[in-house]
């Protein structure tokens, strides 16, 4: 299991989470998944997401 959020901060309590073409990815806050769900790929381009796509779980 991943130990860090997309953005590297380390796993909250009340974890938030997705699938995204196989991956599983861990979310700081809701706010970050609902930005995520609205456009993935500029998410996964920007400065917010600091972790290799496919070192991340498998879904």
């Amino acid at each position: 299991m991943a130990t860090k959020t997309c953005c590297g901060a380390h796993l909250p309590k009340n974890i938030v989470k997705t699938a995204y073409k196989g991956k599983t990815l861990y979310f700081c806050q809701r706010d970050c998944l609902i930005e995520f769900v609205h456009n993935p790929e500029v998410f996964l381009a920007s400065n917010h997401f600091k972790l290799d796509f496919e070192e991340l779980d498998d879904a």
